[in-house]
């Protein structure tokens, strides 16, 4: 599977998808990054709420990225 990434400028959050599957549960690492897991507690995805503290251009860095 190819990592899969979305940058929601609204609410300014990104997802990186890791691995396909239903997110059963998920967990706060460190407030704002979330680890979204399976049935199988295994990792699935990683949320970043308010990502643009990290890159203020992110939503243009993302893009890049994908045509790559």
């Amino acid at each position: 599977m190819n990592k899969k990434y979305n940058y929601d400028e609204k609410s300014d959050s990104l997802f990186i998808q890791v691995k396909d599957g239903a997110e059963e549960s998920f967990e706060e690492i460190v407030p704002g990054i979330n680890v979204e897991l399976n049935k199988k507690n295994e990792v699935i995805g990683i949320e970043i709420l308010k990502a643009s503290r990290f890159n203020k251009n992110l939503n243009n860095v993302i893009e890049v990225k994908n045509k790559c």
